[in-house]
């Protein structure tokens, strides 16, 4: 017994040590090499109780794997509590339970299956879940393992042909390989053969990618054809509220001498962060809005600009209309309106343009699921989250200037999907303009992850991004991932520059996730195979 119970505390303490591991290897401070050899504490415990399965049942792995991914999420995303403390908990929970999710069926698997098939179908089943979680409502992919080479754009500029799953692959190998060469290495006789040839095949799998990735990053060069783009941070703090008609013009003025400071006769967008609108537009009286009719009017002493900003937007639905579920009503009127997060684009002259924002935070933005978990709503709105959803669409929305150039606009959360993104490149953007407001994290590492995440976005596309940020980081990234320029944390200024237009398609951008796709396929047969077995062995014990 004391036996058992030093080894349930040393494959505790072996948990943790892969959840701190995968913590210091992230972005933006952490050093991603951490991440080849993170998972190998987990591995070992996962085959201790694979040895040991008379004592440990498949679920007290779980429950190890659980605590692995419970102190990444937990060190790496805790700063969620500056916007909802209630959101952080839920958001840190149910992660690390999705993460375990797929360890756990790698686990039951070597039980069930016949054969010594090993660990290696962790790679299909972690893949398959990287990509199904991209696709639900309880979406949350901040800590897709390749999102680990964000800071590090050189080593990852084979994203274009793989996008993040490639880099998860990448890390889910190395790991593996690793391990089983430290397993054989702790065997003697002929298990020492194999444990070098685990790890020379490790160093093969790290090496070959990296030299492609380094000797693309020096001899990728950009086709000219530069456009210039002025970004806006006004550093406003998103939890002030606009008060009144006074404080709304000396926002709107704010953010036009900001602009003025950097516009020159060969500006073409002005772009500002999510939100930089302080009041909302209902979509069927735009050109009234104040906002609106002032950024009009200044492009009237600047007629070769375009604006693109964040706003609420609100679109009203007429009596004879049939509101989407996530319509509310509008007073007693009988009618009812949706609310979106908006990207909108002013030409000089023509109508407005519209995005609206498809990818939303679970519990702040959407209540996931909210028809079934409609009893908890009050309680998630009194804690800052949302009882009901903000509106979506599923339509791709590609803003296109008044030269005819097109722009993929992306909200915040947004651009954290590059499959997602890949729809607004397939439809002939030129460019990715990123508008996001990080203020609600405060000082904390979330808003440095979030601008690391968006060089990613540049490999995986070929395209220069703009990444206007409310409160910083804003930067301008070129198509290799590299940033250009990039402000300061909490600082009042405009930045400009010249980027590269691009409308040739990547790989990664006309198939999208095919690593994903491809496991999920493969992950079916398994678990198909797996329950086939499990009614046989049934069948037999009968």
């Amino acid at each position: 017994m004391k036996a058992v119970s030093y080894n349930k505390y040393k494959f505790l303490l072996f948990s943790l040590a892969t959840g701190i591991l995968l913590a210091l290897s992230w972005p933006a401070r952490g050093f991603p090499l951490i991440a080849f050899v993170a998972l190998i504490p987990l591995f070992y415990v996962e085959d201790q109780m694979h040895e040991k399965n008379q004592q440990f049942k498949s679920i007290v792995f779980f429950l190890h794997a659980w605590v692995a991914f419970f102190a990444f999420n937990l060190l790496t995303t805790w700063w969620i509590m500056f916007a909802t403390i209630p959101g952080m908990i839920v958001a840190v929970l149910l992660n690390s339970t999705f993460m375990a999710i797929p360890w756990w069926i790698m686990h039951k698997s070597r039980r069930l299956l016949p054969g010594r098939q090993g660990q290696l179908s962790i790679i299909l089943l972690w893949l398959s879940f990287e990509y199904l979680h991209s696709l639900w409502e309880l979406s949350w992919n901040w800590l897709d393992l390749g999102n680990v080479f964000a800071a590090w754009p050189a080593w990852v500029q084979w994203y274009e042909i793989t996008g993040v799953a490639g880099g998860s692959l990448w890390v889910l190998v190395i790991n593996l390989l690793l391990f089983a060469g430290l397993r054989h290495a702790a065997i003697k006789g002929q298990s020492r053969k194999k444990a070098r040839w685990n790890v020379i095949t490790a160093l093969v799998f790290f090496v070959i990618p990296s030299i492609f990735s380094i000797y693309t990053w020096i001899n990728y060069d950009e086709e000219s054809a530069p456009v210039e783009v002025v970004i806006v941070q006004p550093a406003e703090d998103p939890y002030g509220q606009v008060t009144g008609m006074i404080e709304w013009e000396e926002r709107v003025e704010h953010m036009i001498r900001l602009a003025d400071e950097s516009i020159t006769p060969s500006t073409s967008f002005v772009v500002a962060p999510e939100g930089a609108n302080p009041r909302g537009i209902w979509m069927h009286e735009a050109e009234s809005h104040y906002t609106v009719a002032r950024l009009r009017q200044h492009m009237q002493t600047h007629p070769q600009i375009t604006w693109i900003l964040g706003s609420f937007t609100y679109k009203l639905y007429g009596s004879d209309e049939d509101p989407p579920a996530t319509a509310r009503p509008y007073r007693e009127s009988g009618y009812y309106y949706d609310v979106y997060n908006s990207a909108v684009m002013i030409p000089p002259e023509g109508p407005i343009q519209y995005h609206h924002k498809a990818k939303l935070v679970p519990g702040i933005e959407r209540m996931p699921y909210f028809r079934l978990l409609k009893p908890v709503g009050k309680l998630v709105d009194r804690f800052g989250g949302m009882a009901g959803s903000l509106g979506t669409v599923d339509e791709t929305t590609v803003f296109q200037g008044p030269d005819g150039t097109l722009v993929a606009p992306a909200v915040c959360y947004e651009s954290i999907y590059g499959e997602y993104l890949g729809a607004f490149i397939r439809s002939g953007a030129g460019f990715l303009f990123v508008i996001t407001n990080d203020g609600w994290w405060r000082n904390t590492p979330g808003y440095r992850q979030h601008n690391q995440y968006a060089r990613l976005r540049a490999i995986e596309s070929r395209r220069s991004v703009a990444r206007a940020a409310s409160t910083g980081i804003s930067s301008f990234i070129d198509q290799r991932g590299e940033v250009l320029m990039q402000t300061s944390w909490w600082e009042a200024t405009s930045i400009s520059a010249s980027i590269n237009e691009q409308n040739k398609l990547t790989f990664y951008s006309r198939t999208g996730n095919f690593l994903g796709k491809l496991s999920l396929f493969m992950s079916a047969l398994l678990l198909l195979y797996m329950l086939s077995q499990g009614l046989i062995r049934k069948g037999q014990n009968r």
